[in-house]
């Protein structure tokens, strides 16, 4: 609980910091650098000290999470004193710092009040039609990392024919994003958000190809298991033996991890302008909110899609504690890993050809904002302006700034 408090006021501030597009998504790109940093290196250490330590003895383990614990409680003191945020005038709720509104005594009904205020803040954020496309990408982003996460050792070690250090090895790719990081960073600057999505789906879809290829190549090849799956690949089981095979999965799993980390990039930073839309609407700037709304989907979804994985493959007869699985348990994991993720990329891509907000755009939000601030009349909205507008928020702009 107390992580998801902390990070619902931590991952807007991006947005709060700074209104530039360019200085938003360097401080998104430096903030997934060191988190994906601390997810590459925080098992391997963990690893080493368990290793050191001995798997038997409690020393290493306990070490390793106070230690841990230690410098996650430092970093976010950092945080505390090294960030900003916009003042409650900027935010929109200087009436509430100068005290000009006032809840008074609460009570058990005021307290029922709020938590309907709550969720009624909650449900008014889908109002905006660029949130909706954001948060439909970012959900089936991340259901399709948990699946990943779920089944890609068992794709590995019953499809491929290859161990579980095999396929340990393979996850380690995923150090090759921390290189590309800046070069996200510099793509989101210069071609913005729908360009990048449309060049990550491409590279998925084409590492989803890559390991089926893989996949194929295979099955019935050097160890492994002819148990009747080999035949849906006939024409290529085989093709591929030995070192060749190695050389050509790893590429094809440092192909994919490249793109499947910008697929975890992308959402993070598209996600700073879209309190921007909404405070034109508002005349609120509500970046935790919408940090809370999504963050409780998306454990919502990833509980869901831990299930449906589970009654998918339960379905097909896979039981991970048999050395080899049945043809159907085999083409099934495969189903799920290669089809769910390749399905998932698909619509997001889909749903990414729509979004509207870039860096032109999202200028002319800032402007008009500051426009209508400054007293300016909604009358006076030029026609362009109005088309901008209208298109983000999927509103009549007249609905806007009430």
């Amino acid at each position: 609980m107390l992580a998801q408090l902390f990070q619902t006021a931590y991952n807007p501030l991006p947005g709060e910091m700074t209104s530039d597009f360019n200085g938003r998504t360097t401080l998104s790109t430096v903030r997934m650098f060191i988190s994906t940093g601390s997810t590459t290196v925080i098992p391997l250490v963990g690893g080493a000290a368990i290793a050191v330590a001995g798997e038997s003895s409690p020393t290493g383990y306990m070490a390793f999470i106070i230690t841990t614990t230690v410098l996650f409680a430092l970093a976010v003191l950092v945080s505390w004193r090294c960030t900003w945020e916009m003042t409650p005038e900027q935010a929109g709720f200087g009436a509430y710092a100068r005290g000009e509104v006032r809840d008074g005594r609460i009570g058990a009904r005021g307290w029922l009040r709020r938590a309907g205020k709550v969720l009624r803040e909650y449900a008014t954020t889908l109002r905006v039609a660029e949130f909706r496309k954001h948060l439909t990408i970012y959900l089936l982003v991340q259901m399709s990392m948990d699946v990943f996460g779920q089944v890609f050792v068992f794709f590995v070690v019953y499809d491929w024919n290859r161990t579980a250090a095999f396929a340990s090895l393979l996850l380690g790719c995923t150090a090759v994003s921390l290189p590309l990081m800046p070069l996200f960073g510099f793509g989101m600057a210069k071609l913005g958000p729908r360009r990048m999505y449309a060049i990550d789906y491409a590279g998925c879809l084409i590492g989803v190809v890559w390991m089926a290829l893989a996949w194929a190549m295979a099955a019935g090849g050097d160890g492994a298991v002819d148990d009747g799956s080999a035949g849906m690949f006939a024409g290529l089981s085989g093709a591929l033996t030995g070192p060749a095979w190695t050389v050509f999965a790893v590429a094809g799993a440092l192909w994919f991890f490249a793109f499947k980390a910008l697929c975890g990039y992308l959402p993070w930073a598209v996600f700073p302008y879209i309190a921007d839309i909404d405070q034109l609407v508002t005349r609120r700037y509500r970046s935790a909110t919408f940090a809370g709304l999504q963050a409780s989907l998306r454990q919502l979804c990833s509980g869901i899609g831990t299930i449906a994985v589970g009654v998918v493959l339960s379905a097909v007869g896979f039981d991970a504690t048999r050395p080899a699985q049945s043809p159907a348990a085999r083409i099934g994991l495969g189903a799920v890993l290669l089809g769910w993720f390749a399905c998932a990329m698909v619509i997001c891509w889909v749903v990414s050809s729509r979004l509207v907000i870039d860096k032109r755009t999202d200028g002319v939000v800032l402007r008009e904002i500051d426009r209508l601030r400054a007293g300016g009349a909604k009358d006076d909205v030029t026609p362009d302006v109005r088309k901008v507008v209208e298109s983000l928020t999927g509103l009549p702009y007249e609905d806007c700034w009430r």
